[in-house]
This record gives structure tokens, C-alpha cells and sequence, in this order.
């Protein structure tokens, strides 16, 4: 008899993995090519099918495929309706999939799918309440509540980047006014310390000097604030007591056991996530506070593909 298995995939701008997993969620196989999005739908497509089809033996019964995907997604129908990053419009990903192997598909937006998987194979196993918090470009979160993936109406929930922490704060790129995202992400690291720069020149010296005439980013910033660079630690202590607020506002709504904090800018460390544990505990109601435990992810660049994976199979 064949074993059954089941594909999870992390279609992204420039790499595509394609995962194949057991019915306890073990990765069996591991297939990864370049996405070439500029060859146009077709060609990204049939770039997925030969990767699940490179990891399919003759032992394995394909059960399953799930997709986690970036942009504006329509699950029921298997239609990818906008992703900017593959130059997508209406794309029927789902039913070109299932026409290809004769399985279910399920497209996920891959926040959520990287959510789902740290909570059932990750760091957020055992849970019912998780939140997992991805603070990189910018900042997102998917949530996991009563043992399910909260995705509101259009799968757009877990926005967090774009809760308010400042109702009079600058105008954030997607309409609102002192978004979180506008305070603590990656790009917003860079750009306040792109500011002092311009303003302190002589006290950003040594962040002048490691961006070497190119624009200040964030990994400067940490790499600065790690020799101990005064300017450097106070930007990120400000971009850790905005990431604070934002934080307090997800604990206060759901309550969460566990909050896995993962992306490029939480690799900083501690100069950004204490002073994110200070506001949490100078501001954040008792119980509900010191009741979540903070943790890093533990499936790296899979986890979006192990809960698609899983998601569909469920």
C-alpha cells in the first residue's frame, strides 16, 4: 500500500520550496527552484508541478496540495486575484494544481500559513491561543485561536503592523495615520536612522561610516548598536517601546498563550525586543501580560510551507 502524503508550498517573489510531508507533518522530501516571475503564470506554474512531482516516489500517494502564497487572495475558488510580488492578476492557480495532480488544493495568504505551521509543528505546539509576529520589511501576524486559524472575511486578519499606536503619527503607505509598521519594521529602523543621520551627522558617524554612501538599513543599525553606538541603541530603543504598543494591543484583543516572534528585523535581539518587554510590562493589563510566553520560531523558512501543508490536509 502507498504511503499518503501531502505537498505544502511557499510560492514566493523569488524562490519556490516544495515540501513533502507525512501524515504527522514530518518533511520527507525538499524540492526549491528560483520563481522566475518574469516568464509570466505559466511557466511559475509549471515550475511548481515539477517540483512536487520531483519529490513524489512511487511509494507516495499524493493526497493534498497546499499553497501559501503573498497578496490578495480567493481560497474558494483557487484564484490568486493580485500578488505584486509575481506580477499576478487573476491567476487560477488552484484549479491549474488540481487539473495537474487530481487532488484538493487550498491557497493560503502565507503569513497565516506560517502562523499555522509554527502553532501545530512549531514553536506554538501544544497551544490552543498563539500569535506568531513576523517584523521584517514590514510587520504582520497570523493568529491561532481555540486551536483555529483566525482569518477574518477575506483572510486579511492579523494586520498588526497596521494597528494605531499614534492617532495624530505620520501617514502610513496603506492609509492610515501611525501605523506600528511605521515605527518598528525593518524600513522603518532604516528610515529613522537615515533621519538622525541627516540631522546628527557627527553622532551618526559610525552608522555613516558602516553604510559606506549607501542608504542607513536596519541590519547597520544592529550592527552598530551591538559595538555599542549611542545613537543606534536609542533608535532601536524607540522602534522596541513602538513594537510594545503594538504587541499590547494584540495581547489585550487575543489573549494568546504563547507569541512567536520571528522575521530579519527580530534577529536584532535584545536591543529591540527589551525594551519591547518593558511597555508590555509598564502598560499591558497584569494578568494577560505576564501570562504570554515570547518565543522564536522553530521551522525557519518551511514554516509557511509546513502549514499549508497541514492546513489543507485538516
Amino acid at each position: 500500500m502507498k504511503k499518503q502524503v501531502y505537498a505544502g508550498i511557499d510560492l514566493g517573489g523569488t524562490k519556490i520550496l516544495a515540501l513533502i510531508l507525512d501524515e504527522n507533518g514530518t518533511v520527507l522530501k525538499k524540492t526549491e527552484a528560483a520563481t522566475h516571475a518574469q516568464e509570466g503564470a505559466d511557466a511559475v506554474i509549471g515550475r511548481m508541478i515539477e517540483l512536487i512531482r520531483e519529490g513524489l516516489d512511487e511509494s507516495y500517494q499524493l493526497a493534498s496540495i497546499g499553497v501559501a502564497t503573498a497578496g490578495t487572495l480567493n481560497s474558494g475558488e483557487g484564484v490568486v486575484a493580485y500578488a505584486s510580488n509575481l506580477g499576478w492578476t487573476n491567476v487560477p492557480l488552484g484549479t491549474k494544481l488540481r487539473e495537474a495532480f487530481g487532488v484538493p488544493v487550498n491557497l493560503e495568504n502565507d503569513a497565516n500559513a506560517a502562523a499555522y505551521g509554527e502553532w501545530a509543528a512549531g514553536a506554538g505546539r501544544g497551544t490552543k491561543d498563539c500569535v506568531y509576529v513576523t517584523v521584517s520589511t514590514g510587520i504582520g501576524a497570523g493568529i491561532v485561536s481555540g486551536g483555529k486559524l483566525v482569518r477574518g472575511r477575506d483572510s486579511s486578519a492579523g494586520e498588526l503592523g497596521h494597528i494605531t499606536i499614534d492617532w495624530k503619527g505620520p501617514k502610513c503607505l496603506c492609509g492610515n495615520v501611525g501605523c506600528l509598521e511605521t515605527y518598528a519594521s525593518g524600513t522603518a529602523i532604516g528610515r529613522r536612522a537615515n533621519q538622525m543621520a541627516a540631522d546628527l551627522p557627527d553622532q551618526a558617524a559610525l552608522l555613516i561610516e558602516k553604510a559606506g554612501g549607501e542608504a542607513i538599513t536596519s541590519r547597520h543599525v544592529a550592527e552598530a548598536a551591538a559595538e555599542g553606538d549611542e545613537l543606534s541603541v536609542r533608535i532601536l530603543e524607540e522602534a522596541g517601546q513602538a513594537l510594545g504598543a503594538g504587541m499590547v494591543s494584540i495581547i489585550h484583543a487575543m489573549n494568546p498563550e504563547v507569541v512567536i516572534i520571528g522575521g530579519g528585523a527580530s534577529s536584532i535581539g535584545a536591543p529591540l525586543l527589551e525594551p519591547m518587554h518593558r511597555y508590555i510590562a509598564d502598560h499591558g493589563i497584569g494578568t494577560m501580560a505576564r501570562g504570554v510566553k515570547f518565543v522564536s520560531p522553530l521551522l525557519g523558512k518551511e514554516a509557511g510551507a509546513i502549514g499549508a501543508a497541514l492546513l489543507v490536509r485538516e
